[in-house]
């Protein structure tokens, strides 16, 4: 199925094609045509710079080019029954109702694969989001970062990309050390043993109540084993305890990966030691005070960076390194790493490493899954992972629910600050947008239901359906809405940003809202208006479920 935009930018190129034949443009030269939807309906429904973009070329005003452009356009009624000459050279086009008539037409023989594309098939693309260190509850930036992951990986793959999600576990290194000490401290400490707590040991009762767990029942197996022996125990299963309860509370957000990655695997089968040869051999890495350095700002990082340190310990930049380059060796074209936003720093020296073993620049793509802030009662809620004072994403989703949490996270782009009003959130009501929405869906399918009850024909999937009268404004605006929603998903998958979606889904909402208050859907003295209203509502049903459902989020048929 071609969709609206698809079938206009078809049109442009023909026009072009044709226009070039006559010699009005230069045969030699090609650009694909812009085409976008103008901010204010009184512009159009879309609008193209192509005349501007020919104009260099050409050697000729725009407006002489958009001129030509659109005598060919007007060739074409029935898609557009408007071309207009804007500005410089804008030419605005309006689509002709009947287009927008048969979109809907096609929506409700679509169903479930309305929105879908082919564009991106044969990417592979790997997905690395979360991959939070186990040593502690998953905060609500995780959280934020797993519906984000989650919801682009849908879309990605709505779009015809082959997408894996996976989560990388950090458990190995200093910090999982660390947790050790921390949970055996906290263990001696409930047995009265006078303790010299970590100095920058994890904090919080979630310490202390994991300890009592690890100890519960095996404190008397543990009488011949001395203190190392015993923090390693204290280690082992706490990252183990840990990572299950992440696994859980990913589960409970709806956000489940294809695979779990362990750092301690790298560690283990020689990837990194194999990696640093690489680049070695690749010339560059040097050694300078007794440790290892790589030749970062070859690949504009602003300075060089430790792979293994004087003491013999790997930085973490090692595994990282050997972590992608193992990516690169599963075959995968592309990846997509989503980071909080401690690791902005991060990007330069990595992509440098990727670049120094031969990968492509656009190969690699970093987005950084910015700050949540929690509101209540108009004040901002303290937090501090340090001490332990945390929201955690259990906490969240006990809070305000699933479909709540991730809507929420996605109603800003990935590298905006969010401030999470958990006030609105608690809410039952049309106030709180993800209810707003899902109030438009069961409306829709109580509308429906009812019509079967009371005796209205609905139009048969497939079949053309159009009143006497004409569309009423806010059936077009609906009908228009409702054909944008292939665009919007192309362009999620191609900026890797799926809030754009979560704004459609609002839009289209209020649209059909507006439409419900103004247009009598049932009504007996005007069957066939009532038809195509009820196609109308039906196609908007088919859409938002569509929608919500690549949110991962619920479509209930009643509230």
């Amino acid at each position: 199925m071609k969709y609206i935009k698809q079938r206009i930018l078809e049109l442009l190129n023909q026009a072009v094609k044709e226009l070039q034949a006559e010699g009005v443009l230069p045969s030699e030269a090609t650009m694909a045509p812009g085409l976008e939807r103008p901010a204010a309906a009184m512009h159009g429904d879309y609008a193209t710079n192509l005349a501007m973009q020919w104009a260099k070329p050409a050697r000729q005003a725009p407006r002489v080019i958009a001129q030509a452009l659109a005598a060919k356009l007007l060739d074409h009624q029935e898609l557009l029954t408007g071309v207009e000459i804007a500005g410089p050279g804008f030419v605005n086009l309006r689509l002709n109702p009947t287009a927008l008539q048969t979109e809907i037409t096609n929506i409700r023989s679509a169903e479930s694969a309305y929105g879908t594309s082919d564009w991106g098939v044969g990417r592979k693309v790997l997905l690395e989001y979360v991959s939070a260190n186990p040593t502690g509850p998953l905060n609500i930036v995780s959280a934020r970062a797993a519906a984000i992951g989650d919801s682009l990986a849908r879309i990605l793959k709505s779009q015809g990309l082959e997408v894996c999600r996976e989560y990388y576990v950090n458990n190995a290194g200093r910090q999982i050390r660390l947790l050790g000490r921390s949970l055996y401290a906290r263990w001696q400490e409930s047995r009265g043993e006078a303790v010299d707590f970590p100095e920058d040991g994890y904090q919080g009762e979630y310490v202390k109540e994991l300890a009592a767990e690890i100890a519960a029942g095996q404190e008397n197996a543990w009488e011949s084993l001395d203190r190392d022996a015993l923090s390693a125990v204290f280690t082992e299963q706490g990252v183990s305890r840990i990572i299950a309860s992440h696994c859980q509370d990913l589960s409970a957000l709806g956000a489940d990966f294809d695979n779990w990655f362990h750092e301690s695997d790298l560690h283990g089968s020689g990837e990194i030691e194999a990696v640093l040869e690489e680049l070695k051999t690749r010339g560059y890495l040097y050694e300078k005070e007794g440790a290892l350095w790589f030749r970062s700002t070859d690949g504009g990082d602003d300075k060089d960076r430790v792979l293994r340190k004087a003491d013999g310990d790997w930085a973490y930049l090692a595994a990282d390194i050997a972590y992608h380059w193992n990516k690169l060796k599963r075959g995968y074209t592309e990846l997509v790493d989503l980071w909080g936003p401690d690791h902005h720093g991060y990007i330069a020296r990595l992509r440098a490493a990727l670049q120094a073993l031969g990968c492509a620049p656009e190969v690699f793509k970093v987005h950084i899954v910015q700050q949540v802030n929690l509101w209540e009662g108009g004040k901002p809620v303290a937090m501090s992972k340090r001490a332990g004072r945390i929201v955690s994403m259990t906490d969240l989703l006990q809070d305000v629910g699933k479909d709540v949490a991730r809507f929420f996270f996605l109603m800003r782009s990935t590298d905006s600050h969010l401030d999470f009003d958990l006030d609105l959130a608690r809410r039952h009501t049309e106030d709180n947008p993800v209810f707003y929405i899902q109030y438009a869906y069961a409306r829709i399918c109580s509308i429906l239901k009812k019509s079967l009850t009371d005796g209205f024909d609905i139009p048969g999937v497939g079949e053309p359906v159009r009143s006497a009268e004409g569309p009423l404004p806010e059936e077009t605006t609906l009908a228009r809405e409702l054909a944008a929603f292939p665009e919007v998903l192309e362009t999620c998958a191609r900026t890797l940003e799926p809030h754009s979606l979560a704004f459609a889904l609002r839009d289209i909402a209020t649209a059909f809202h507006r439409f419900y208050t103004v247009c009598r859907v049932l009504d007996s003295s005007d069957l066939p208006c009532s038809r195509a209203r009820l196609a109308l509502i039906d196609a908007t049903r088919v859409v938002l479920h569509n929608g919500l459902s690549l949110l991962g989020l619920s479509a209930p048929e009643s509230m």
